[in-house]
């Protein structure tokens, strides 16, 4: 399976989120075990890519399942959504 990174997620520069909740969440938003998480430090701040399937079923709906998530949880943040052929590929 080809793995590309769907999501850039930025949150508030007071909060971070460990590596083990952002997957159980992206996981859950994608409705796969097929996921991985990234995180990556910039002359902005940090950053994490949000990673699954380049055959993911339906990305928008993850994406809207992921901000929910992380509302629910109180997370303060930015979600940009990358197409699958400018995507970062695992």
């Amino acid at each position: 399976m080809q793995s590309v990174r769907w999501l850039t997620l930025r949150l508030n520069s007071k909060q971070s989120i460990g590596p083990e909740l952002l997957q159980e969440f992206w996981s859950s938003a994608c409705e796969s075990n097929g996921v991985a998480v990234t995180r990556e430090r910039t002359d902005h701040g940090v950053s994490y890519g949000l990673h699954a399937a380049a055959a993911l079923g339906n990305p928008r709906k993850a994406e809207l399942r992921m901000r929910k998530l992380l509302e629910e949880a109180g997370y303060v943040f930015s979600l940009s959504a990358l197409s699958p052929t400018r995507s970062t590929m695992v």
